[in-house]
């Protein structure tokens, strides 16, 4: 059994308990808030197929100009060595959820950790795809595969995500998303030539 089949078989326990729960006129609340927060957690564990990554223009390039490795070997608190860097390179790096980054140098053969600079984003909110979720009259490993096969994440620099607002505007749509939020951010998204 691989990573993703793990993990639909772990959220279509916790739909069924969700289920279950919630149905249940005398439920505790926090229970069904408890089972929320897991199916959430368990999405986000879920690797999402390659042709729904994305990465922003801006990323990309400082990425490039960073080092010499793939940036999809790269997450959250792993460390990146600059192993490409000619000059030195000037960066914000932001702590938790801070909107106000600290200027930062960096020189080849340094490191830094990859959420100091980067964030992997949600294009599609995962609220909106636990929602999705628990609507599922009768879930099945096929149905709750579709669903999470329709996220998308977004490699955006730190400084970009912070220029995007919150998750209240957007929808199930990749398209509309990356149009409506990340084009009034001016976030462009890099695209491959074919």
């Amino acid at each position: 059994m691989n990573k993703n089949q793990a993990i639909i078989n772990s959220i279509l326990c916790l739909l069924e308990a969700h289920r279950a729960i919630s149905s249940n006129p005398n439920h505790n609340e926090s229970d069904v808030k408890s089972l929320r927060y897991l199916i959430a957690q368990s999405i986000r564990q879920y690797d999402i197929p390659v042709q729904n990554r994305h990465i922003s223009v801006e990323a990309k390039k400082s990425w490039e100009e960073l080092t010499s490795k793939n940036i999809e070997d790269f997450h959250y608190r792993d460390l990146v060595v600059c192993d490409k860097l000619s000059k030195t390179f000037s960066y914000r790096a932001y702590v938790g959820a801070s909107k106000e980054g600290k200027e930062r140098t960096l020189r080849k053969g340094e490191t830094f950790h990859f959420r100091d600079m980067f964030h992997e984003e949600h294009t599609i909110p995962v609220s909106l795809i636990l929602k999705e979720l628990t609507g599922i009259e009768n879930p099945q490993a096929a149905s709750v595969e579709q669903c999470l096969n329709g996220m998308h994440i977004c490699v955006l620099l730190k400084k970009e995500d912070r220029r995007i607002p919150r998750t209240q505007s957007r929808t199930l749509s990749f398209e509309d998303n990356v149009e409506k939020v990340y084009g009034k951010a001016e976030i462009t998204l890099f695209q491959p030539k074919e």
